[in-house]
């Protein structure tokens, strides 16, 4: 196989790095709204820093929740919630723009499509009929396909 790993890393990542960027307004909104619930969590639950707040929304979002922080408010509790909800949209987004630039780096340089497998397994065919001393297979003539045939592709 013509394939080396680098040349589909190098695929993968320009690919990601393109999708990153053209999904890019939707990541800057979704952390515009953490930003912004960090911000009112401050203010409701009367933290001291803003760091703190910020340090919350986003280990809340990240679903990571080490417990130091901790709203004591409904509202507090509420927003991060709310903040949760978006962290797992904003993980969504992002490992779907690396599943996709997976899938199609995977296509562009592995040379492996099924038209392939069969014109090998058809020249396969035609060189034994010659071997044979019977007359040359032709693609226009039927072949008898069998299971264990399709699992050779």
């Amino acid at each position: 196989m013509d394939f080396l790993p680098f040349e589909f890393t190098f695929k993968f990542l320009e690919l990601f790095v393109t999708g990153l960027f053209m999904v890019s307004p939707v990541l800057i909104f979704l952390a515009g709204i953490l930003f912004l619930i960090a911000k009112i969590t401050c203010k409701i639950e009367k933290w001291q820093s803003y760091t703190k707040s910020l340090f919350f929304t986003f280990i809340t979002a990240l679903t990571v929740g080490y417990g130091k922080t901790v709203p004591s408010s409904g509202w507090g509790r509420f927003l991060s919630v709310l903040s949760g909800f978006i962290g797992v949209v904003l993980t969504g987004v992002i490992v779907s723009v690396a599943l996709n630039a997976v899938m199609i780096s995977w296509q562009a340089t592995h040379d492996t499509p099924i038209e392939v497998s069969i014109e090998s397994e058809l020249e396969s065919l035609e060189n034994t009929a010659l071997h044979s001393g019977n007359q040359p297979f032709h693609s226009s003539d039927s072949i008898p396909v069998t299971s264990d045939s399709l699992l050779n592709l």
